[in-house]
């Protein structure tokens, strides 16, 4: 600026065309510098955020598919005992004894019907069996738990159980019948 221009001002023009200068000096900064930064922390802080977000699924899958291998791997070690409840086809007669050896430690008297397999799957078929047993009531309550604690997975659908007393020695000898609907699995 020629300062033969400012001359002509008073002091107070001076000093106002001093700070419209110093203001719109401070406006280009501000426009130019400050602004495109501003949106670039901006712009900056939403990808951030974004790639936060992202982190964090990450790390919730990556926690998850460690519970899940935790689980897959004690799944494996009791899929032995999973082999167990099923009753292998070549097993039958094994099946059966087991059966008669529950009665005889039991002191029950018992009668086994086998039905006709049912195809369930393709694993494996369900085999409808069912139970009459004749016994004391303790011996009865002492064979229904050997049934359910053997190895062998025997799913009870329907019991009936009927007393009938017997005389013995002058004394009243409680006796009881059981029938019993339940299913087995085989293997194929």
């Amino acid at each position: 600026m020629d300062l033969k221009i400012l001359s002509k001002f008073d002091l107070k023009q001076k000093i106002a065309i001093s700070i419209v200068v110093f203001l719109v000096f401070v406006f280009i900064i501000i426009y130019f510098t400050i602004l495109p930064s501003v949106k670039d922390i901006l712009i900056i802080k939403n990808d951030i955020y974004a790639q936060k977000l992202d982190l964090e699924m990450k790390y919730q899958k990556g926690q998850n598919l460690r519970s899940l291998t935790e689980k897959l791997i004690r799944a494996e070690e009791r899929i032995g005992m999973l082999d167990q409840a099923f009753v292998s086809g070549d097993d039958d007669l094994k099946f059966i004894t087991t059966l008669e050896g529950v009665a005889d430690n039991n002191n029950v008297s018992h009668k086994i019907n086998l039905s006709k397999t049912d195809e369930t799957g393709n694993v494996f078929s369900k085999v409808p069996i069912q139970f009459i047993s004749q016994g004391s009531v303790i011996n009865q309550l002492n064979y229904l738990v050997d049934l359910e604690t053997l190895n062998f997975y025997i799913n009870i659908n329907s019991l009936e159980i009927t007393s009938a007393a017997k005389q013995l020695d002058g004394s009243q000898f409680k006796n009881v019948s059981m029938f019993m609907s339940a299913d087995t699995y085989w293997n194929k």
